[in-house]
């Protein structure tokens, strides 16, 4: 019996420093500091790596303004060049311009005239007449209205004159347009158009218009 009293003690014996072995490393692992700890390296680990990613891709990116400043130089300086491209190819006097069908052109440009006719018929101008001469042919297929009254006159600020019909009774000129003709299909006429303008006031655009309602297309007159 003795000998089975020493063999069950030292099994408990046994029992018990293994239970405290375990108990110890559970100790010592809840004492271990936190930052030795897996579920806390495992995260700050991922973080660690992400931020210097974000770092190294933040280095090598071009700025997102950039290709937009550029983009936006470029524009502009295409806009700035455009204005003086447009008037290096404005049409001018003795240039064949079309609008709708008509083909104009500007033969000729007179001003500082005081008056047309001779009395008793006759006018005088409020500030001086500008006598512009044009040809019109029809390049259609059909009878097209020319109105000398819709053709317009601009000055350097912009102003705005219509042709003084009126005035235009008086010419002793086989050209004269007063109102306006119907033009056939490959047909020109020749009209001489008056504008009463203050003086000293130079023409500087004319607006060329078809009937009434045409879209008009601009002529330099200098």
């Amino acid at each position: 019996m003795s000998e089975e009293k020493e063999t069950e003690t030292t099994g408990m014996d046994a029992r018990e420093t293994k239970a405290d072995a375990k108990a110890a490393k559970a100790k010592a692992k809840a004492l271990r500091p936190w930052f030795k700890k897996k579920r806390f390296i495992v995260p700050i680990a991922i973080l660690l790596i992400a931020g210097v990613a974000n770092v190294a891709n933040a280095g090598d990116s071009t700025p997102s303004g950039t290709a937009e400043s550029q983009t936006s130089e470029a524009s502009t300086e295409a806009t700035t060049d455009s204005p003086a491209e447009s008037e290096s190819a404005a049409a001018g006097i003795g240039d064949v311009v079309g609008e709708g069908n008509f083909s104009f052109v500007v033969n000729s440009v007179e001003c500082g005239i005081a008056s047309v006719g001779s009395d008793p018929f006759g006018e005088e101008a409020q500030g001086e007449f500008c006598q512009i001469r044009i040809s019109v042919e029809n390049t259609g297929n059909q009878a097209e209205y020319f109105s000398s009254s819709s053709q317009l006159v601009y000055d350097a600020d912009g102003r705005e004159f219509e042709a003084d019909t009126t005035a235009m009774l008086y010419l002793d000129d086989e050209d004269a347009v007063w109102i306006g003709d119907d033009i056939n299909p490959g047909n020109r006429i020749d009209a001489t158009l008056l504008f009463d303008m203050p003086s000293g006031v130079v023409p500087v655009t004319i607006t060329l218009i078809e009937g009434y309602f045409g879209a008009g297309v601009d002529v330099s007159l200098i």
